[in-house]
C-alpha cells in the first residue's frame, strides 16, 4: 500500500463531501463512512482499493492506494485531486465556506446515476442504481463490482430494471455515446451542454448535473432543481455575485439550507 498527501485549502468540509458521497454511493463498487471514501477498482487479477480520509493535522486529504501498478498511481491522484476538488480556494467565492463541487471517478458510472434520479428520490434513485450494478455489473468478490461497460449497457435488457422507457432510452443513448467516442471527452462545455440535451430524456436539470460532476463545470447550475427555485423565488440568493462558480453556489443551497 503506497499514501500520498493531497494539499487542500481551508476551509475544507470533508464531513459534508463525505454526506454527499454517501447519498449517492454506488452498491459494492463505493463504501462510504462518517470519516472515510473507500472504492474498489477491478485489475486483471482481482481488485484494487481505494481509500481517501482527512489528514490528521487537516491540511490535507490522505489517499492509500492499495493494489496497483505503480504506474497508474500518478494518473489516480490526479483523478482524485479533481473528484475531491483539492485545489479549490475557498477565498475566491462571495462566501467562505468548507463546501466543494463534488466530481467523479468514473463519468459514464455518475451519468447513469443522474439519468437513474431523474424525478424520484435520492434513496429510490440509489435503490434502482444498485439494482442496475448487481444486475449488469460484473462480480469481483464478496458484494464488490465492477460497473457494466459502455458496451454491455448498450446491449442490456434494461427493462428488467422496471424505468421509465424516458429513462431507459436515455441511459442506451448515453452508452452508445461513450461507445463511439462522443462523450466525456469534450472540453468546450456549450458543446458538451448540446451534445447531452441532444439526447432524448436528458433535459437542462439532467445536463447540469452531469456537467457539474462528470464535466468539472465549476459554472453548471440546474436553475430548475426544487431547492434552487426556492431559494430563488424567496431572494434568498445573488446568482450575479456567483458568476462563473455556480456550482458552488448549488452545494451552498444544498447544504446551508438557504432554501427554508
Amino acid at each position: 500500500m503506497n499514501q500520498f498527501n493531497i494539499p487542500i485549502h481551508q476551509p475544507y468540509n470533508f464531513k459534508i463531501v463525505l454526506a454527499f458521497l454517501k447519498r449517492h454511493e454506488a452498491f459494492g463498487i463505493e463504501d462510504v463512512s462518517d470519516k472515510c471514501y473507500t472504492r474498489y477498482v477491478k485489475t486483471d487479477t482481482n481488485y484494487a482499493t481505494i481509500k481517501v480520509k482527512m489528514a490528521q493535522n487537516k491540511d490535507a486529504l490522505k489517499v492509500s492506494l492499495d493494489g496497483f501498478a505503480s504506474d497508474e498511481e500518478e494518473s489516480i491522484i490526479e483523478i482524485i485531486k479533481h473528484f475531491f476538488d483539492t485545489q479549490h480556494n475557498p477565498k475566491n467565492l462571495p462566501k467562505l465556506t468548507g463546501i466543494r463541487v463534488i466530481g467523479c471517478y468514473e463519468p459514464f458510472e455518475i451519468a447513469v446515476s443522474v439519468v437513474l434520479g431523474q424525478l424520484i428520490s435520492v434513496k429510490q434513485a440509489t435503490k434502482k442504481f444498485a439494482q442496475l450494478i448487481e444486475e449488469f455489473g460484473t462480480p469481483i468478490s464478496d458484494a464488490i463490482y465492477r460497473f457494466p461497460t459502455p458496451k454491455e449497457l448498450s446491449d442490456a435488457k434494461l427493462e428488467n430494471l422496471g424505468i421509465t422507457k424516458t429513462k431507459l432510452g436515455a441511459i442506451r443513448s448515453l452508452s452508445l455515446m461513450c461507445c463511439e467516442n462522443k462523450i466525456f471527452l469534450e472540453d468546450d462545455y456549450d458543446k458538451a451542454r448540446e451534445r447531452l440535451l441532444s439526447i432524448k430524456g436528458i433535459g437542462p436539470w439532467t445536463s447540469e448535473m452531469i456537467m457539474m460532476r462528470c464535466y468539472k463545470d465549476k459554472d453548471a447550475f440546474a436553475k430548475n432543481d426544487l431547492f434552487i427555485q426556492k431559494a430563488i423565488k424567496k431572494n434568498l440568493i445573488d446568482e450575479k455575485l456567483w458568476s462563473s462558480n455556480r456550482a458552488y453556489l448549488t452545494h451552498y443551497i444544498w447544504n446551508k439550507g438557504v432554501q427554508k
